[in-house]
């Protein structure tokens, strides 16, 4: 596992990638690239503290380090063009925020692919509003774990990753806590500045979500499953009825998947640099949604919690967790 978190100060960064207990080649060649690059200092974790997350205990120790009046959470496989970072500090001024975030291009290699990333993206900006993180006085908050800009000062104001060091989905809640807090927030599109594969397959994809899908419902079950009922009567239903006997039943099923297509199409305009033609498989990647949804959520309720990174935690501490959490 591999945290990365830059500390900026005037301009000039210092970058500290935290090798978290990584079994391959990440330790040497973090120090070979610390050997050539001076502003580059490498932490190594040994051991994962009871009560935290890998991923978020990583984040936590490159800030202890991190030097300045601004920090840059990023994941480790993002790609930036070379001036990504000066224009986000440059807009975050310019709109005097404290906290900015940016959606990178997601990228894929196969068609299906692609088009379930960019369903993906509808479903998460009909469940998640993100518009709302730039309307300061709207409820919300938006933080994605590409590309997370925040200044010193808001960051000790929420209470930094010891307040998210048991949540899997901690950029989210870490945008949601900036807003909470009263802290100005930004979400822009950064897909001609920042690329990421998001997963190389669908496979990965459907195991990568067993993490995250119910800290985005809010670890409740019924939940889940008004998700999947919705999504099915919304997303799947309106194709049977269009070959209903009765008149009306038609037209108001194909109304209803001219304006699914029509916010469908705006999603994909708006967060990714696929063509908007691929709207043609929405069934598709629909039924490949509930599937990934029902997989992730029964497997979760089988197991007693989530297993990432050889660990395995409970599903009753993570629910307390994340209660406890929006309780301060």
């Amino acid at each position: 596992m591999f945290g990365f978190a830059a500390g900026t100060k005037k301009c000039k960064s210092r970058n500290y990638p935290v090798n978290d207990r990584s079994n391959d080649n990440t330790a040497a060649i973090m120090e070979e690239t610390a050997r050539l690059n001076p502003s580059i200092h490498t932490i190594h974790i040994d051991s994962l503290p009871e009560g935290w997350l890998g991923k978020n205990h990583a984040l936590a120790k490159g800030v202890e380090q991190a030097k300045g009046n601004y920090f840059l959470f990023t994941d480790a496989d993002i790609l930036f063009t070379p001036n990504a970072c000066s224009k986000a500090l440059t807009y975050l001024k310019k709109e005097q925020a404290d906290h900015l975030t940016v959606s990178p291009d997601l990228r894929a290699n196969s068609l299906l692919l692609r088009g379930f990333i960019s369903y993906f993206l509808f479903g998460f900006s009909v469940l998640k509003r993100p518009w709302t993180a730039n309307r300061s006085k709207t409820a919300g908050g938006m933080g994605i774990g590409a590309f997370q800009l925040i200044k010193r000062s808001c960051y000790q104001g929420i209470g930094g990753h010891e307040k998210l060091k048991f949540r899997p989905d901690d950029d989210l809640a870490l945008g949601e806590r900036v807003k909470r807090f009263g802290y100005k927030q930004r979400l822009a599109t950064g897909l001609h500045s920042l690329s990421v594969e998001w997963y190389p397959s669908l496979s990965l994809a459907f195991k990568g979500f067993e993490k995250n899908a119910f800290a985005g419902l809010n670890y409740s079950v019924w939940r889940g499953l008004f998700a999947v009922i919705c999504l099915i009567m919304t997303q799947l239903l309106p194709y049977v009825f269009l070959f209903s006997s009765l008149h009306s039943v038609q037209i108001i099923s194909a109304l209803n998947l001219l304006l699914l297509f029509c916010l469908y199409a705006i999603a994909i305009k708006s967060l990714t640099r696929c063509s908007v033609f691929i709207i043609a498989g929405q069934p598709i990647y629909a039924l490949l949604f509930v599937y990934m949804l029902m997989r992730a959520l029964i497997l979760t309720w089988i197991r007693g919690g989530i297993e990432w990174r050889g660990n395995r935690y409970p599903l009753h501490e993570l629910k307390q967790y994340y209660k406890n959490s929006k309780e301060d």
